[in-house]
């Protein structure tokens, strides 16, 4: 996952933009095995690094509310 991470500086929002490419691609009718295998790979990369930073994100909001309650 760390390796996910060192490619991948999107924001989320452009992981998702960029899921959204790839779902697009893979509906198309002419797509290859192997393209559509490339960017299955590349799709499970992007949500990888999506849930990493979102639980990053959940510990920084964890750690502001308890701060919060002091």
């Amino acid at each position: 996952l760390m390796e996910v991470m060192m490619e991948n500086n999107n924001s989320i929002e452009e992981n998702f933009k960029e899921l959204d490419d790839i779902i697009s691609e893979m509906s198309k009718d002419d797509i290859s095995l192997e393209k559509s295998f490339e960017l299955y790979n590349q799709g499970l990369k992007l949500v990888q690094n999506s849930n990493l930073q979102i639980g990053d994100m959940e510990k920084k909001i964890i750690v502001l509310n308890e701060g919060k309650d002091e």
